[in-house]
């Protein structure tokens, strides 16, 4: 038990200690959110600082970079440099978006793969490297970076996805993360994300009217526009009133982008070098001038949005050529001017997949980095109706907070904000297959072809829906498949590279229905799901089948249960029936002779004990006959085999693995061999710098040792300098433990001469810490000591040898020169001292014996006796007192004359001692050097009756506590 309790905790702290993270992975830039146990949502920070990345990888050789690193080599080197790798993803070499993509990069070779035609980059004449392994790359990377910020591993993941992202390119996707060694718990769409995160954020206070958000999304490579609705929806399970964000129509342009003006605006920068360099060779076929030019442009695009013009510059552009012109917003505009009006599409067929009005959307909220044009906000406001748009939301960030706060309501360890998410499904899914025609007399006749929307646009997911087959009585198939995509352009259509998604054939019906003869079929029904990842899958495919069993009358509910924990049967029930009727019969003959009666009473017994049971089985016969027959439900599940259409599914990523695993293993021997190479470098430059500033070194060293020092410190200088270059962290570390070899013997020393004050220091204050203690336990008497005589002699005797080692010690240690090894060790003293303080607390943390625990408290309840009964004592005197007070009462109140000639006389006794008192006060203020006041204030009879009721409790309590003080003091003194 405690083994489990034991590994529960532990397994309880490894969950607890990870944390979990959402990846925005873009066109051009991902951004990484992360949350972690008693931390909140945050954005990792990169290696520059930055809260996002560059989503480049450069691969030369043995080098590989990531984020500005490889951006920054790779405008030396385009075709090292792999980047916009999203777009490519689940699509064979002919789609039209990796077409695209070739125009765009012409300096990188694409190939087919041999096996699923799929994208695969050649680079070099015997490395390939396919988009999922790119992109796992990236994300091992992403991953680095989060570990690192977070301080804590990370093992699972939420990504996020376009919208428009189809069935094969979301299972490309999970083969991303399945080669990167990372979990997916989900993919989550960029526009859900977005909504999410705007409604924690927010905090929005949804009620049952929806309220109705556009969110605006312009992207690097597309463009997207989502309606989502949030408001109170009932649970149809708790019945309560849940806040919830439901995506209702989405619309996207997959090509309309920010990374299209880029490339528009490169070519006008282009075309202006020809112009002004018209005999220099082309600059389009130099990569890395295209490059230079592309990263400029993207600037002056960011300068224009807010700016009328600027200056376009590049140093040393082309052949040694600088390049410098002016660009103006209107001319940036005019490149733009037929891509402008195609920002409108997406957002008209968001509200009409919807099915709301313009004038019903609250706000339009703007969302990526495309958004801050000022044309494209114009496109944006004529579409939506809409006075003005809404910034409320980070840009680069919403999509990673907001799915890094979906991965924190999807984990038991955190406890977040209820809210429910419901996104869209974007493309319908049909299913179709062959529908038998029977004629009348149950043969098949032909098979007719059926083809039913399972999953219309903008269907809620993840949800589950089941198909019935009721005329297959054997094996059958049928298919899944995208359709009625009629709402996409040509260009939208084309890049789907099938509709089929797959086949389901269903096994082993005829055994089933042969097994279930006699049974009555109710179909058999296919269970078909779309995750929360927006993948449609069959989960289940089940016969039904319903037979009639008769109704049987039981015993009633309460008997039965009872019976069932009593271990009572019906038998057992009949013989405390018997048991009964036996006592029954023997109360009525009770005055009769027991002896002469007793056979015919167990007659008479038996006899009433048939007719009992005859009636009782009368009775249930009659009430199975009237009750109705009750219908029973059957299911077996049947055996399904699935065949995937198009692009085949990767079902082995083990070569992938290995590859990834040869690469992090090159960069991990890297970064150790620099590791290895600054610790080297590091050593030998403070090494030479001390000896020649702190004398500290010189005296603590001999004249040859300090001359071998300074010579292997040159030596390796010049090594480091000149040979070094291209030797692994093996060399490095090997030559660093030989100079430490020669080095370590003075640093040793010096070491010690520094830290030998502290250690005396301490190593005397546990002496005195055990003289103490043993002079304490010297001044108690032996009834009240528990330590034995051998504990006190060994803790003596310990004390005064470590005393004795340290005073010889030290005298051998003042007469040895610095340049020496010392006799007195750091390690020694630290020894002798944890074994003397060992010892010591043993003895201080000794536990009490009961027997002094006994002693102790019998002293204790003597003293409680003592001081209750002073107090008693002086309540009994308290008492006298107030008797006595009375009698004079009542010796004053006898004669009236007598008491106001006491009166009287007591007022003339009170003024003379008033007017003394202030005599001696001006004599005392005169004696002071002080003068004396010549009218003092006389004080009221009132406040004289007042003061002396108090001069008496002065008077008393003091006397009351020290009785109680001294009292408890001598006990104290005696113990």
């Amino acid at each position: 038990m405690l083994c489990r309790l034991l590994l529960s905790f532990l397994l309880l702290k490894l969950v607890c200690s990870n944390a979990l993270i959402s990846l925005d992975l873009g066109s051009e830039f991902m951004k990484i959110g992360i949350v972690k146990p008693g931390v909140p949502i945050d954005i990792v920070l990169n290696t520059e600082t930055k809260r996002k990345t560059p989503m480049t990888v450069y691969i030369k050789g043995d080098e590989r970079l990531f984020g500005d690193s490889a951006v920054t080599r790779g405008e030396k080197s385009p075709k090292n440099a792999y980047s916009n790798l999203l777009d490519l993803l689940g699509k064979t070499v002919d789609n039209p978006v990796v077409q695209e993509y070739k125009e765009r990069f012409p300096y990188h070779t694409i190939e087919a793969d041999p096996v699923r035609n799929t994208v695969v980059f050649r680079h070099d004449e015997s490395t390939f490297y396919s988009v999922e392994e790119l992109l796992a790359m990236q994300i091992e990377f992403a991953v680095q970076l989060a570990t690192k910020h977070g301080e804590a591993p990370v093992k699972k993941a939420i990504i996020c996805v376009p919208p428009f992202f189809h069935q094969r390119e979301r299972e490309a996707m999970l083969n991303v993360a399945e080669i990167a060694g990372v979990q997916v718990m989900q993919l989550m769409t960029t526009t859900s994300a977005i909504a999410l995160q705007y409604a924690v954020f927010r905090n929005i206070k949804m009620t049952e009217k929806p309220m109705i958000v556009l969110f605006a999304t312009v992207g690097s490579q597309f463009t997207t526009a989502a309606v989502v609705s949030y408001s109170q929806v009932k649970d149809k399970v708790t019945k309560e009133q849940v806040p919830t964000v439901q995506v209702m129509g989405v619309g996207y342009d997959r090509g309309l982008g920010s990374y299209e003006m880029d490339i528009r605006l490169r070519e006008h920068l282009a075309d202006k070098f020809t112009e002004k360099y018209p005999k220099l060779p082309d600059i389009r076929k130099n990569g890395r001038a295209m490059k230079k030019l592309q990263k400029e442009a993207r600037k002056v695009k960011t300068v224009l949005s807010a700016n009328q013009d600027t200056y376009a510059q590049v140093e040393s552009l082309h052949q040694d050529k600088d390049f410098r012109v002016k660009v103006t917003r209107e001319e940036m505009e005019n490149l733009f001017a037929d891509l402008f009006p195609r920002f409108q599409a997406p957002f008209v067929d968001a509200i009409n997949s919807a099915g709301i009005s313009k004038p019903e959307i609250e706000q339009v909220v703007l969302f990526g980095g495309g958004t801050r044009i000022p044309k494209i906000q114009e496109q944006i406001l004529k579409a939506t109706d809409q006075k003005e748009l809404h910034k409320y939301i980070n840009t680069d960030e919403a999509a990673a907070m907001g799915s890094a706060f979906m991965a924190a309501s999807s984990s038991s360890v955190f406890r977040t904000k209820q809210i429910k998410l419901r996104d869209a499904n974007q493309f319908p899914f049909f299913v179709s297959f062959n529908k038998l025609v029977l004629n009348e007399e149950g043969a098949v006749t032909e098979e007719k072809l059926v083809n039913k929307e399972l999953y219309y646009r903008n269907n809620g997911i993840p949800q589950k829906k089941a198909m019935t087959y009721t005329k297959f009585t054997d094996d059958f198939h049928f298919n899944v498949s995208y359709g009625n995509l009629e709402h996409l352009s040509e260009r939208q259509a084309s890049e789907f590279a099938t509709l089929p998604l797959m086949m389901v054939n269903v096994k082993g019906v005829k055994d089933v229905f042969n097994q279930h003869h006699d049974k009555t079929s109710k179909g058999i029904k296919a269970h078909i799901m779309v995750d929360d990842s927006g993948l449609i899958g069959v989960e289940s495919v089940e016969a039904i089948f319903e037979t009639i069993v008769a109704n049987k009358t039981e015993t009633g509910w309460m008997e039965s249960v009872s019976n069932f924990f009593t271990g009572n049967s019906d038998d057992e029930g009949e013989k405390k029936e018997e048991k009964k009727e036996e006592a029954k019969e023997g109360e009525k003959k009770e005055d009769e002779k027991k002896e002469e009666k007793k056979a015919d009473g167990e007659k008479a017994a038996e006899e009433k004990k048939e007719e009992i049971k005859k009636d009782a089985k009368n009775e249930t016969e009659a009430k199975n006959e009237a009750a109705p027959e009750k219908p029973v439900i059957v299911k077996e599940v049947l055996k399904v085999e699935t065949v995937h259409f198009g692009i085949p599914r990767v079902s082995d990523t083990s070569v992938s693995k290995e590859k990834l695993a040869a690469l992090k293993k090159i960069d991990d021997d890297k970064r150790a061999t620099e590791q290895a190479r600054n610790n080297l470098e590091s050593f030998v430059i403070n090494m030479k710098d001390t000896l020649e500033a702190d004398d500290t070194y010189k005296a603590a060293s001999t004249p040859e040792e300090m001359e071998k020092m300074k010579e292997a410190l040159s030596a390796e200088t010049d090594w480091l300098e000149e040979d070094s270059w291209g030797e692994t962290y093996v060399v490095f570390n090997a030559r660093l433990a030989k100079i430490e070899d020669y080095c370590d013997p003075v640093l040793n020393r010096v070491k010690e001469m520094k830290a030998r004050p502290a250690a005396i220091a301490e190593l005397k204050n546990t002496f005195n810490m055990t003289e103490q203690f043993l002079a304490k336990i010297a001044n108690t008497t032996e009834e009240l000591r528990y330590h034995t005589a051998t504990e006190l002699e060994n803790l003596e005797k310990l004390l005064n040898t470590t005393r004795d080692w340290l005073d010889k010690t030290a005298k051998e240690q003042e007469g040895l020169a610095k340049n020496v090894d010392p006799v007195l060790r750091l390690e020694a003293m630290q020894t002798k001292n944890k074994a003397l303080e060992r010892e010591l607390y043993y003895l201080v943390r000794k536990p009490i014996p009961q027997w002094y625990k006994d002693k102790l408290n019998k002293m204790m309840e003597a003293l409680k006796n003592s001081t209750v009964k002073a107090e008693e004592a002086k309540k009994s005197e308290s008492k006298e007192e107030e008797k006595t007070d009375e009698a004079k009462t009542e010796e004053k109140g006898e004669g009236t004359k007598e008491g106001e000639k006491s009166d009287k006389e007591g007022k003339e006794a009170k003024e003379e001692k008033s007017a003394e008192e202030k005599v001696e006060t001006k004599e005392e203020k005169s004696a002071e050097g002080e003068k004396p006041e010549e009218t003092p204030v006389e004080t009221p009879k009132e406040e004289q009756t007042e003061e002396k009721p108090k001069e008496e409790t002065k008077e008393e309590k003091p006397l009351q506590v020290d009785d109680k003080a001294n009292s408890e003091k001598e006990t104290k003194e005696e113990l």
